[in-house]
């Protein structure tokens, strides 16, 4: 049970992981079962914990891009039998540090603008800024892992930094920990907040600020912690518990002044008409 607050968190984002990966490839008109998904990634998660597994089983981001390289099933069986021989046979980190960053960069970039670019052509124009709103915690935890490497900033100093509280505010490094926790639930819940209010439809987007609002209050998403812990505000001390309590009460603010905004009568948006063709 003490491990409970580490894993849970990451037990919800692995399924909205694996959630997120069949969308996206329904939008790449691949209609694979959601639920099938989600028993298979938690059936070999299971059988892996029994044999030592740490790690969760989930789809891996980047559909539109394998798709694009002809990549079938075939692909999927080849990656899972070269990764695990390689894990039993050692091979797997002999080959990483054969291979030169230089060359993985460009493969890692291309998948990342494939899986970026998808939500923007997939979505009406007019949501695009709630695309844009929705990638901002994970670059919040692309720096938190950054700034996690030893070589990057000395453990000591790190823990410096983000308990250094003698200036006016919280440690701003503290602060991009906290907004990266969760980031795959905050994402998806700030795109749905922003598209709601984009349409006009306050009354729903308050309901996702509340989400937000409960959901970090626990930790789940805006974790104080750097290990994106998750915490009872009540039971908490110091830091954590100012900053729960006060993400908690900055989304219910925001919730209640949109919540306002819906009582007044508004249009809905225009159709987008589509695009001329070129003569």
């Amino acid at each position: 049970l003490k491990y409970v607050t580490v894993s849970l968190p990451f037990a919800i984002l692995t399924v909205i992981g694996g959630i997120n990966v069949t969308a996206s490839a329904h939008a790449e008109g691949d209609q694979y079962n959601t639920r099938s998904i989600l028993m298979t990634e938690a059936f070999s998660t299971l059988i892996a914990g029994f044999f030592g597994g740490v790690a969760q089983t989930t789809p891996y981001a980047g559909f539109p891009a394998y798709k694009r390289m002809n990549a079938r099933a075939g692909y999927t069986l080849l990656v899972g039998l070269f990764i695990g021989l390689g894990g039993i046979l050692g091979y797997v980190s002999f080959i990483v540090e054969l291979i030169p960053a230089s060359v993985l960069a460009p493969i890692l970039i291309f998948l990342a603008l494939e899986v970026t670019a998808q939500p923007y052509l997939c979505t009406p124009k007019r949501h695009a800024a709630a695309v844009g709103l929705a990638i901002l915690p994970g670059l919040a935890r692309l720096l938190s892992i950054y700034f996690s490497n030893p070589d990057v900033i000395p453990p000591d100093t790190l823990t410096r930094l983000l308990n250094n509280t003698s200036g006016s505010g919280f440690p701003s490094l503290l602060i991009v920990f906290v907004l990266g926790n969760g980031f795959i639930l905050t994402g998806m819940l700030w795109g749905g907040f922003m598209a709601e209010m984009i349409d006009r439809r306050f009354a729903r987007s308050t309901v996702y600020l509340v989400i937000c609002a409960v959901l970090s209050l626990f930790g789940i998403i805006h974790s104080p912690y750097p290990n994106g812990d998750m915490l009872l505000p009540w039971n908490a001390q110091g830091v954590p518990r100012q900053i729960a309590w006060q993400f908690f009460t900055a989304y219910l603010v925001t919730a209640a002044v949109i919540f306002l905004l819906s009582a007044r009568s508004t249009p809905e948006p225009e159709e987008e008409l589509p695009l001329p063709t070129p003569n």
